[in-house]
């Protein structure tokens, strides 16, 4: 009696599995670069011509900055790198030339220090008579300990915040003989998960909580930004001040972290995937430098290229707003302001 063939044969049976393989691959790698596309949202949406303009971009010797900055130049604008660090500073101005020649020159910066940004100030106006856009986008995250700048206040709202509240005051002269200029502050989500304490802003009396920090100093930046654009209108000038999220982003923020030179080459696979690249971080504020300025959204918040609700609305008040520019102007010596 014969048996039944075997209508499966073995070799119709690998091949079956293996186009089962070859098709979860397949699918698996266009599912990991849509979700990269989610991860890095927003895509500057055009370009101007930035010949003959003058762009300020504080930390911009890395990071989103950095790729900020070749964009700029790529652009015809003629960019000042404002940093603290004058050999990293100088590298990235030598990297810029090399996209166009003597199309950005180092200016030393620390906005940690009110002498720093007084000196800077200084300097620059003594070679530019203009100033088109200032990007505010130097700062710092998320200190372990509760470390105070040479001014005394603590670091993070002092960088973030205090250090380029001063710094866009000293530049208004050349801001405001430019037509339609810009400032751009980089803020960050951050700002949604904490307040701001007003009458301990420094940690002096309460326990210092790093990122609760780093948040105040974000919510700073919002609220600088509002008042900053409250005042331009009262005075009728055609300036226009924005503020923006640029999302989750591989730079240097995290390096002060501890072990982060051992923990980060570890984790890097999943950050090259779940966090965006320095140049998908830098397309909200290209947005905001190479939109059309009647169509720029004046005293905003940015995400991902467009504008975007804030998510602190108990403390993003008109009142706060005022509060801290008057506390501001006392808190760094600032004889008139805006």
């Amino acid at each position: 009696m014969n048996q039944e063939a075997d209508t499966h044969p073995i070799g119709s049976t690998h091949s079956c599995c293996c186009s089962l393989y070859y098709y979860g691959v397949a699918v698996a790698i266009i599912l990991l670069i849509i979700l990269k596309k989610w991860v890095n949202g927003g895509k500057v949406s055009k370009r101007r011509d930035l010949s003959n303009e003058v762009i300020i971009v504080t930390g911009g010797n890395s990071g989103i900055g950095f790729e900020t900055c070749k964009d700029l130049v790529r652009n015809g604008a003629q960019v000042v790198l404002a940093t603290r660090n004058q050999q990293r500073g100088q590298n990235a101005v030598n990297e810029l030339n090399k996209i166009r020649p003597n199309s950005s020159e180092f200016m030393k910066l620390d906005l940690s220090d009110l002498t720093s940004v007084r000196m800077f100030a200084n300097e620059f106006k003594s070679k530019y008579n203009k100033l088109n856009c200032l990007i505010n986008n130097a700062g710092i995250m998320a200190i372990f300990t509760c470390v105070l700048t040479k001014d005394g206040f603590e670091s993070q709202i002092g960088t973030n915040h205090f250090g380029h509240f001063l710094l866009t005051n000293l530049l208004f002269d050349v801001l405001k003989q430019t037509p339609q200029f810009r400032i751009i502050n980089v803020s960050s989500r951050a700002h949604q998960r904490h307040s701001i304490n007003f009458d301990d802003i420094n940690f002096s009396n309460t326990p210092y909580q790093k990122f609760a920090a780093y948040s105040a100093s974000k919510l700073a930046n919002i609220l600088f930004t509002q008042e900053l654009q409250k005042k331009f209108d009262a005075k009728k000038l055609n300036g226009k001040a924005i503020c923006l999220h640029p999302g989750v982003v591989r730079t240097e923020l995290a390096s002060h972290f501890p072990y982060y030179n051992i923990v980060y080459p570890i984790l890097y696979p999943i950050a090259l995937l779940l966090l965006k690249s320095p140049e998908a971080g830098a397309q909200t504020t290209l947005q905001c430098v190479h939109e059309d300025f009647n169509n720029l959204e004046s005293g905003k918040y940015y995400v991902d290229c467009k504008v975007h609700p804030t998510n602190n609305k108990k403390t993003l008040t008109v009142q706060n707003a005022e509060r801290l520019w008057d506390m501001s102007v006392k808190l760094v010596k600032l004889e008139q302001s805006i």
